[in-house]
């Protein structure tokens, strides 16, 4: 791996005595549920300003002709805000590392794709709605041309996001171009909208519907959508002084291209740095 692999690639006496340690010991109980109730709702946001280090692993099943083949595929996405007086901006880098079958046997790096978004602030980061926007890159770091596209490519982003005690609901939508890269490659244009809707339960579990649509108007009509809809449950924990969510989910193609995975599972595990 390059050093700008590496580099996309940082980290818990008396009976008055008693009864005091053992309201002590509630007290602490509460405001750790607390706690660990917060960071959940911020994790369904995805314009939160919060540290985290994502790892999402997904199996893609029956790929490829008669869906005979597997890939598998980890996505490293840490999340970095900025926060202003006026608002923040929020960095979503994510690189994929793929182990495949289809369309050739090679594991690798993937293409870099970066987004960022600024969000104006608003009289209620916790409960409202926000609005953001900015710019989407992919950038050509696959160790492999059957991993990556083989293009630079560049275009605007957009985020949305309602927020009650409750539930969170939104969508990420961005759209890129090429704009340089293996003049042998086909050209890359891209959109791709992710609406999602969490539900925030107690005890730093919540339950998310979602989609990663794409349409990719370089391909055939035929092969131009990807639309894959599932549901993922994450609960938060502790080790030691450190936050951890750990989810689980699963996704199913009602459109698809025609050799593209049929279905999809899905492990989490994000690390949360809490200010």
């Amino acid at each position: 791996m390059t050093g700008l692999k590496l580099l996309a690639l940082g980290c818990l006496l008396c009976a008055g005595h008693a009864a005091a340690q053992g309201t002590s010991t509630a007290a602490t109980t509460t405001a750790t549920t607390s706690s660990t109730d917060d960071i959940a709702r911020k994790l369904a946001d995805p314009g939160a300003a919060l540290i985290s280090v994502p790892f999402q692993y997904n199996y893609l099943g029956s790929v490829g002709p008669g869906g005979d083949f597997h890939n598998q595929q980890l996505k490293i996405q840490p999340v970095i805000p900025f926060v202003g007086d006026n608002g923040k901006f929020i960095l979503r880098p994510i690189l994929p590392l793929s182990w495949n079958q289809f369309p050739e046997d090679k594991h690798g790096t993937g293409d870099l794709f970066v987004q960022g978004y600024y969000i104006p602030k608003t009289a209620s980061e916790a409960h409202g709605t926000e609005f953001g926007f900015g710019a989407a890159a992919l950038l050509d770091t696959a160790s492999h041309d059957s991993l990556g596209t083989g293009k630079y490519s560049l275009g605007p982003a957009f985020i949305l996001v309602h927020k009650t005690k409750s539930w969170t609901v939104g969508a990420l939508a961005n759209h890129v171009w090429s704009i340089g890269g293996d003049s042998d490659r086909d050209d890359v244009s891209s959109t791709s909208v992710q609406p999602f809707v969490t539900r925030n339960l107690p005890d730093g579990w919540s339950l998310s519907f979602t989609s990663e649509t794409n349409y990719n108007w370089k391909a055939a009509s035929s092969d131009a959508w990807t639309v894959p809809l599932g549901a993922t449950v994450s609960k938060v924990l502790r080790l030691g002084h450190t936050p951890v969510s750990i989810g689980v989910g699963g996704f199913y193609n009602l459109d698809r291209p025609q050799y593209a995975n049929r279905w999809t599972g899905r492990l989490m595990v994000t690390l949360v740095f809490p200010e």
